[in-house]
């Protein structure tokens, strides 16, 4: 996963990524970023459906309403059972439920497990949301695993109010759904933070490597983004100060992580060249990665 402050280039590093492993294997890119790029990075609607746009790399703009549409086609009738057996409503109620907090999240993640298990990629890519998000994130999936325990008690003790319908089987599965959602991300899953050498990105970028790690997910290094080469327009004042202010951050983001920090220079190029993106993914990932 690429993961960081908007703005900093994940979509595009998730890109070069997934076109460099997709010449090893079968390789899916899944955009779950609201604000995501891809459509424009590879000149098309990824919107719909996976869509392999090279040999061995599908690509996959993941939208709300996707999300939403699956989460009803996969739970909406069990639902309905459930919440009619108790109180005299009609199907709108679905569209009430699938706002509630954590829902959207949930089965977002559930679209990427659901591509891991299917087994017909090597590896997944997955370009998030930005930080604030993927904070969220984690913190939904241990809410909502500990909502799920107490709603099984609740039911346990209501249980003889419920006509023709029995809660308890949607609830375990919505358990089993999001324990192995947190298997996932704590055992299959590993990240890149991105950032750009300046203040703010590189303090978020410290405390989001912080906060993935005390979930217990990989943080495979942090990347900083787009660093101006020594060589650039020497002769420019303006240039030769930005310069120095992204080395400063660059020096502290080294002294207060313990993570690779992989620099990568600002690029002059078309980045939707694949050969460009390629390129750019030789500057942090190595055969081993």
């Amino acid at each position: 996963m690429f993961t960081g402050k908007g703005g900093v280039g994940k979509t595009t590093l998730a890109a070069a990524t997934a076109l460099y492993f997709s010449l090893r294997g079968p390789t899916l890119l899944v955009s779950t970023d609201p604000t995501g790029s891809l459509g424009q990075i590879f000149g098309r609607n990824l919107q719909e459906r996976e869509q392999e746009i090279y040999p061995g790399l599908s690509v996959l703009e993941l939208t709300r309403e996707k999300v939403l549409a699956l989460w009803r086609e996969k739970f909406a009738d069990d639902i309905y059972t459930v919440v009619s057996s108790l109180f005299p409503v009609g199907r709108e109620i679905i569209d009430y439920i699938e706002g509630a907090p954590g829902i959207e999240t949930e089965f977002m993640l559930d679209y990427l497990l659901t591509a891991l298990k299917r087994g017909d990629y090597r590896y997944l890519i997955w370009d998030t949301a930005p930080t604030a998000s993927i904070l969220n994130l984690l913190k939904v999936q241990l809410l909502f695993y500990a909502h799920l325990s107490q709603a099984q008690r609740l039911y346990l003790r209501l249980k003889g109010l419920f006509q023709g319908a029995d809660p308890l089987s949607l609830i375990k599965q919505w358990q089993t759904l999001t324990a192995e959602i947190i298997h996932m991300l704590k055992t299959d899953t590993a990240a890149w933070v991105v950032a750009h050498p300046e203040q703010l990105p590189v303090r978020e970028a410290l405390s989001l490597s912080q906060a993935l790690d005390d979930f217990g997910l990989e943080v495979k290094g942090i990347i900083l983004n787009k660093v101006l080469d020594a060589e650039v327009c020497p002769d420019c004042l303006f240039l030769e100060e930005k310069r120095k202010y992204q080395q400063f951050w660059l020096e502290t983001l080294c002294k207060e992580t313990t993570y690779p920090v992989k620099v990568i220079p600002e690029i002059v190029g078309d980045l939707h060249n694949p050969e460009v993106l390629l390129s750019l993914a030789q500057m942090f990932l190595t055969e081993g990665t």
